[in-house]
């Protein structure tokens, strides 16, 4: 099917969507987003919407769509993430409510923003659903797979950092470091709202994990200190130091194999 139709389809049922509109939302433009999916703005008379195109193949190995709706479902209930409004049968598309977004350029300077994005991933992580385990070592060997399929030459670094990563894997999976829902992705463009109410989006990568690759990922997203990150978490400070290793490779290894 034609991405770009989809929209316009999508809106062609909107009396299929359950909830209490009375009219066709109407299509404001498109949002800014990955390079996989596409997300439009949508008014409507229960307010914004955003309506969400998903992309053929762009799940990690283990991920599946019905996972994600039911942990993003789960976490809009608890107020961690924007609450979902509809989801299309087969998966094409979500529609869930918009969040005005106002947050400071650099929110690792503003007290209350640091909070609250410590407060979502705590709740997240305390989620009681049944959800699959990630295993981060087929989203490794997945990236390497597209890189070589593609005949591209990775940097040296990145070849030479192969094992020494999947080792550090190891440690950390035999660690009992603690494990939860986690979010997998908490880059700044994934926080939406104002400093003072804070909501996660974009939960394609959400699995039960290691809790600890959520506050690696936090800490070298948005800059925080790792005495700030260990104060907060109580996490070992190597520990901190091996997971936020291994996210830095798994950005490599995405980089690479997306570009």
């Amino acid at each position: 099917m034609d991405k770009s139709l989809l929209p316009e389809q999508a809106l062609a049922n909107w009396q299929q969507w359950g909830v209490d509109l009375h009219s066709k939302p109407v299509l404001i433009g498109a949002l800014n987003g990955g390079r996989s999916n596409q997300s439009y703005l949508l008014d409507s008379d229960i307010g914004k919407l955003v309506l969400r195109i998903n992309a053929a193949g762009s799940l990690l190995p283990g991920a599946s769509r019905d996972n994600e709706i039911k942990i993003w479902q789960a976490a809009g209930q608890k107020g961690i993430a924007p609450p979902v409004v509809f989801v299309q049968p087969g998966n094409q598309y979500q529609v869930s409510s918009h969040i005005n977004s106002d947050l400071p350029t650099q929110p690792q300077l503003n007290q209350a923003c640091v909070d609250q994005a410590f407060d979502l991933l705590n709740r997240c992580h305390k989620l009681e659903i049944n959800a699959p385990t990630i295993n981060y070592n087929d989203h490794i060997n997945h990236y390497w797979q597209i890189i070589e399929a593609k005949n591209k030459t990775p940097s040296p670094t990145l070849v030479n950092q192969r094992k020494p990563m999947r080792l550090l894997l190891e440690s950390l999976l035999t660690s009992n470091s603690p494990t939860g829902i986690c979010h997998h992705d908490p880059v700044i463009a994934n926080f939406v709202g104002t400093p003072n109410r804070l909501y996660l989006i974009d939960w394609e990568y959400a699995a039960s994990g290691l809790q600890i690759m959520d506050y690696a990922a936090l800490a070298t997203e948005w800059q925080i200190e790792d005495a700030i990150v260990l104060e907060r978490t109580k996490f070992e400070s190597e520990s901190l130091i091996q997971a936020k290793a291994l996210y830095w490779y798994l950005c490599n290894l995405w980089e690479a194999a997306t570009t």
